[in-house]
């Protein structure tokens, strides 16, 4: 007996004659649940049932071997699905159907993240361009303010008091222009939609920490959410940041450098997102490389066990990356002395048909 199931239902043929059939609803929403459950390499309930119905049954598909079925390369028949009372109206709904709920599928955790990482890179330019017009701006009036205090109190400090007169800060000896209750009103304006854009920035940044702790702890800790969501992001998720060489992970960020590199004979980079580390970018320049490296190789067995595992291992990973680090401080201690490049001499000769 060979076992055939269409898109329309399931069958036993005895050479190419149907001898058993499980006929599919003449549903849409049915008809793509089992053609969803096909594509997942999953057993449909109607070829159970007619599997039980033969001592030995031949099959055409992998999914139906694991199942107890004999592989065969054997071609089926056509069977088609009219004479069954199936229309091709019904098999195009079903698809559609089926599309639509594939589309949502496809749309997980990682793809908010991968959005919200996005947003973050922009509000922050856009937050830092507001900040940067509004000292200018300001500045006008009052210019001593903004290299004594920190960017959150200049804001504060300006959306509610406004003129210098107002200021906490002895303002006597400013050497700005005077300010009109007009110009005063807009800039506390500006002062406080630059206050809004920060709290928006900050909302956005506890959420992508939150989403990232949960789809990658291991790597959450040991790189910092930040640079892990960063990193998940740019390898496109979990899986495949945990999928990639610790090679790639050094460099993720940095492919227009690695582009140039491969292009021009430019100095390859070194490191890409790792380099905003503390273990990186506060290392001297030739230790960078080595440390980034070896944080890279951390973090991809972080990865792994986030993927696979759901093993918490930072912590070892920690004691492990603390203890390679030292060792490279103690290896690199002093600056690489480079040996400076020879330059070929110039030779000078009597030109051709020069006179002596």
């Amino acid at each position: 007996m060979l076992l055939v199931t269409t898109w329309f239902g399931s069958f036993l043929l005895d050479e190419g004659t149907v001898v058993h059939q499980r006929l599919f609803p003449k549903d849409e929403k049915a008809i793509a649940e089992r053609l969803s459950l096909v594509e997942d390499w999953k057993v449909l309930p109607e070829e159970r049932d007619l599997m039980s119905l033969a001592d030995e049954v031949f099959v055409l598909e992998p999914r139906l071997e694991r199942a107890g079925g004999n592989r065969t390369k054997e071609r089926p028949p056509f069977l088609d699905p009219e004479p069954f009372g199936y229309g091709r109206d019904l098999l195009h709904a079903a698809m559609v159907r089926l599309g639509k709920e594939r589309m949502r599928e496809a749309v997980g955790p990682e793809d908010h993240l991968r959005q919200a990482v996005g947003a973050l890179d922009e509000i922050q330019e856009q937050e830092n361009a507001i900040v940067e017009r509004l000292r200018e701006w300001y500045g006008l009036h009052f210019p001593e303010l903004s290299p004594v205090v920190d960017t959150a109190t200049y804001l504060d400090l300006v959306a509610t008091h406004g003129r210098r007169e107002r200021m906490p800060i002895a303002s006597q000896e400013s050497v700005g222009a005077s300010l009109t209750d007009r110009d005063e009103a807009e800039i506390k304006s500006f002062a406080g939609l630059a206050q809004q854009v920060a709290e928006r920035r900050k909302s956005i940044e506890a959420y992508v920490e939150r989403s990232v702790r949960e789809l990658a702890p291991n790597v959450s800790e040991l790189a910092g959410p930040l640079i892990a969501a960063r990193l998940v992001t740019l390898a496109g998720g979990v899986e495949e940041l945990a999928r990639a060489p610790t090679g790639t992970v050094q460099l993720l960020g940095a492919e227009r450098a690695l582009f140039r590199h491969l292009r021009t004979g430019s100095r390859p980079p070194k490191h890409g997102v790792l380099f905003q580390h503390p273990l990186v970018h506060r290392a001297p320049k030739w230790q960078r490389g080595a440390i980034a490296r070896t944080l890279a190789g951390r973090i991809s067995m972080a990865a792994r066990a986030d993927a696979y595992t759901k093993r918490h291992i930072a912590p070892d990973l920690l004691r492990d990356l603390d203890v390679s680090v030292e060792e490279i401080r103690r290896r690199k201690a002093e600056r690489p002395v480079r040996p400076a490049r020879s330059v070929p001499r110039k030779k000078y000769g009597s030109r051709k048909g020069r006179r002596p």
